[in-house]
């Protein structure tokens, strides 16, 4: 759990209002709307103390995929640490393919020595070797003699009893040989802290010999939904029910953000319930998400439950779909946790998640993981929307056979309508000031993959 020791209150926010007002937002406390381009970063100002205040933890190698790294990773070792063989060939002294120079088509014949293999000590240095007669069959990985430089692979030379054949136009001095360091030198830096770790990652490291890392530990976030109409999976659904989609596209995301999800169910319209539910999971957790109750709306008491129990920010964000949404912090006896009050339709749930909670989380975490680059593409039909807020369609990309990348809207851009982002596969992303685009003018594209 974290318990910070200083964090944003109203007096603290109201002094971020100034710079909030500059940068061309609107009054914090103000229903009006909060511009897509400045709320993440007054997010991440809010929750600074959070991430200062991240603790870290060793765990075993196999445990640290999609991890956070908490420090820089310095290699023990060189990697690899002899100079071997990139390939199975003959090892040879490449002052061969220097004298030949002035032949044309000039053909080596080279007498074999031994056989060198991968993981065998071998001499440093053979008395009997000749470069300008003599070669090493040798197998990927083997270490390099100091004699030789090159390796030329079997299938380029012809092989006699005990010696090879091949043209020097084949082969160009120090081919198919790695040098000692040349992935990596001992005390250099390999991976650096704040990178989310790769399966290639864990290689690498294992590379060096390291088998336990530091991470930063986990976060751990609780989640529920709110409305009297929500009904849990697995029972027949009565008259004005909904069956509660939100909880499990929400376990989805967390899921693979490497993060503690703690599922606190279903939450109905009832300021004491809703009280409860909120000590409940500060006591528990790191962060809190709810789905639905941050409207204006008659059952929407979680506003006033904010006020009550922490510094807390309502929002209006100008953005589509997702524009009503919750932000701040949720205090319980001496637990905090910050909270995210995500709208009730289903699509606006996950574009507020992935364009402002995915990156809080990953932020406190201590990733230092830039944004995905978007892309730019044709679109396939004329656009208009109001100026003012930022709006993400649901869309589609396809290709032309010139080359050319052009992305269609989905054809229900209904926030209810789950099925369009099981159906897309990107985001069309408008800036506020735009209001049209026409047919064939470019956009930019937010992909999914990497995203979702």
């Amino acid at each position: 759990m974290l318990k910070p020791t200083s964090y944003p209150t109203t007096s603290n926010l109201n002094e971020l209002q100034v710079d909030w007002q500059r940068l061309g937002g609107t009054d914090l406390f103000n229903p009006g709307a909060v511009k897509f381009e400045q709320a993440l970063q007054l997010m991440k100002t809010f929750t600074q103390p959070w991430k200062d205040q991240l603790e870290s933890e060793t765990v075993q190698l196999k445990e640290a995929l999609d991890r956070i790294l908490a420090s820089d990773v310095i290699s023990p070792i060189s990697v690899p640490a002899t100079n071997n063989s990139a390939m199975d060939g003959f090892a040879f002294n490449s002052s061969v393919l220097i004298n030949t120079k002035s032949i044309e088509h000039p053909i080596i014949h080279l007498e074999v020595l031994e056989t060198l293999l991968a993981g065998q000590f071998t001499h440093i240095q053979n008395s009997d070797f000749n470069p300008s007669e003599n070669a090493y069959r040798i197998m990927t990985g083997a270490i390099m003699p100091n004699e030789c430089d090159t390796v030329i692979p079997f299938e380029l030379t012809t092989q006699h009893d005990s010696s090879i054949e091949f043209s020097s136009e084949q082969i160009r001095p120090g081919d198919n040989r790695r040098l000692a360091g040349e992935d990596l030198q001992t005390g250099q830096a390999a991976l650096f802290a704040g990178r989310v770790i790769q399966p290639s990652d864990l290689g690498l490291m294992a590379s060096m010999g390291i088998d336990k890392i530091s991470v930063k530990k986990r976060l751990t976030v609780a989640y529920f939904s709110t409305g009297n109409e929500v009904s849990p999976i697995g029972i027949p659904l009565q008259d004005g029910k909904i069956y509660d989609s939100n909880r499990y596209t929400i376990f989805g995301m967390l899921s693979r953000l490497g993060v503690i999800p703690i599922d606190l169910g279903i939450i109905p319209d009832d300021p004491k319930a809703l009280k409860e539910v909120f000590s409940k999971a500060a006591d528990q957790a790191d962060v809190i998400i709810s789905s639905g109750g941050v409207s204006v709306g008659e059952a929407d008491f979680t506003k006033n439950l904010m006020n009550e129990l922490g510094e807390v920010a309502f929002w209006t964000l100008a953005i589509k779909p997702g524009r009503p949404m919750a932000f701040g912090k949720i205090q319980h006896l001496n637990n905090e946790a910050i909270f995210f009050g995500l709208p009730g339709n289903p699509v606006a749930v996950m574009v507020t998640f992935y364009e402002f909670v995915k990156d809080i989380l990953l932020w406190i975490g201590g990733s230092s993981t830039a944004p995905l680059a978007k892309i730019r593409a044709k679109v396939s039909i004329d656009l208009k929307k109001r100026p003012g807020r930022t709006e993400f369609l649901r869309a589609k990309l396809s290709h032309t056979e010139n080359g050319e990348v052009w992305v269609s809207p989905h054809g229900s851009q209904g926030s209810g309508v789950l099925r369009s982002m099981s159906e897309a596969d990107c985001f069309i992303v408008l800036p506020e000031k735009v209001s049209q685009v026409l047919k064939g003018q470019e956009v930019e594209i937010q992909m999914f993959v990497g995203l979702i």
